[in-house]
């Protein structure tokens, strides 16, 4: 594996070389384009200038003598052209690089001359054409010694530029793994913390960069609900030691006093042994329901569904219940509302929400269910005027072994999963459950299909 520095390092660099590649090319390129125009107008101009002058030096002679064809060569040398001229037939009556050869001058233009390319003018004397002008440059737009010099000038800049953007590079790559990998280094350092259970241990990670700053805020809040669902096993095992402990304790002491002819095993002290089993029995099968939640995927047995017939049979079920606590069950269930869903889980779901409304509701209190379906929305609604559960709790009311401080007594208290279980039953039917509650006022419970 390689180290994020290095590769911070490697990019840095190929980076740079890439950037000072494309950037030389590209003035390269603008050079012999844009360069190259501006050369050839400047050349343009030259031309005319040079034809002014031939036309000049041929007034001053009257004629195309030594003197004045030596005046021309110089001319024609110093601004490193050829100037040839034409009579109205075509016929050569100067040529510059001829001339200079015959004057013993050698040059490169005459030696060269077919790497010239040469400019036509109109040669004008006191208003009448008098034959024409041909004037011959290099057909390298970049072909003089300043040209050159600035070419090679511009690419030895650029070659020092790639030399010392390597160099900062180098260093950059250097400094922003700091800037950067000391956040991961911390942020990895808490990974490691969460790993061996120390959450508290965590530490606060300084970084200006916004998604460094996201993930640790992440790491962190993971450390916190770790602790918190440590926090719930432990106080769920103490619970359940507890819950365990004392109808045990009930059955053996009833035995013991059986067996050793203390009572006699009669009706009402074998009904006690009866119901104490039941409860371990209860219990035990509400700790087999976290097989539930603690699955990856819930295997639901999906069919056509009387969603107001399975509510109204649940809510008959629990009719007798919420009369023996003088609590009024209100009932508002639209008829014929029908969905695809497994009906076990179903019925879980409005179980486990009913039982904590007959739980949570005091004597003379009011609970009400409702359904309706409204386009392809189902609603249903338990609204009770129960005891409320705190907003402190309400965002850890989903949470395994999750008990509010309001309902932890051995009358109410179960083992913290109903709402667990029933939540991520309606997600598996593509459902949603909402919890809406204030204390002393009551809890709404919304669940959507």
């Amino acid at each position: 594996m390689v180290k994020i520095s290095e590769q911070l390092r490697k990019y840095f660099i190929i980076i740079s070389i890439i950037s000072i590649a494309f950037i030389t090319i590209t003035l390269n390129i603008s050079i012999n384009i844009f360069f190259s125009g501006y050369i050839r107008d400047s050349r343009s101009r030259d031309d005319l200038k040079i034809v002014d002058y031939v036309e000049s030096v041929y007034r001053d002679y009257r004629e195309l003598n030594p003197n004045s064809s030596m005046n021309l060569m110089h001319y024609a040398f110093s601004e490193d052209v050829v100037i040839q001229i034409k009579d109205m037939d075509m016929r050569i009556m100067f040529n510059s690089s001829t001339f200079s050869t015959n004057m013993g001058i050698a040059d490169e233009y005459s030696r060269n001359e077919n790497k010239f390319s040469f400019r036509t003018y109109p040669f004008v004397v006191d208003g009448e054409q008098i034959g024409t002008i041909d004037i011959g440059r290099p057909k390298s737009i970049i072909a003089n010694l300043e040209d050159e010099k600035f070419v090679i000038t511009i690419n030895g800049i650029f070659a020092v530029a790639a030399l010392l953007t390597l160099i900062i590079a180098l260093r950059s790559s250097d400094h922003l793994s700091k800037k950067f990998l000391n956040p991961i280094y911390k942020i990895q350092e808490n990974a490691k913390l969460i790993e061996e259970g120390k959450y508290k241990n965590i530490d606060d990670v300084e970084t200006n960069t916004s998604e460094l700053h996201e993930l640790s805020l992440s790491i962190k809040e993971l450390a916190q609900r770790l602790d918190h669902q440590e926090t719930l096993k432990r106080r769920m095992t103490t619970d359940i030691a507890h819950e365990l402990r004392t109808p045990l304790a009930a059955v053996q002491s009833h035995i013991e006093a059986f067996m050793d002819g203390v009572w006699e095993p009669d009706y009402e002290r074998l009904s006690v042994i009866h119901g104490e089993v039941i409860r371990l029995t209860k219990l035990i099968n509400e700790l087999a329901n976290l097989s539930i939640i603690e699955s990856d995927e819930i295997n639901l047995k999906l069919k056509p569904l009387d969603l107001s017939g399975i509510l109204n049979d649940v809510a008959e079920s629990f009719e007798p219940m919420f009369t023996d606590k003088n609590i009024t069950l209100d009932k508002k269930i639209q008829n014929d509302v029908a969905m695809m869903g497994d009906e076990d889980y179903l019925r879980r779901i409005f179980i486990n929400i009913l039982s904590n409304a007959l739980k949570y509701t005091n004597e003379r209190g009011r609970v009400s269910l409702s359904l309706e379906q409204v386009n392809d929305k189902i609603k249903i609604i338990v609204k009770d005027t129960g005891i409320g559960i705190p907003q402190e709790d309400l965002k850890h009311i989903f949470e395994r072994f999750y008990r509010s401080d309001l309902s932890r007594n051995r009358q109410t208290g179960g083992t913290g999963i109903g709402l667990t279980i029933a939540k991520a039953l309606a997600e598996a039917h593509g459902g949603t459950i909402k919890i809406d509650s204030e204390v002393g006022k009551g809890t709404d419970v919304i669940i959507q299909f």
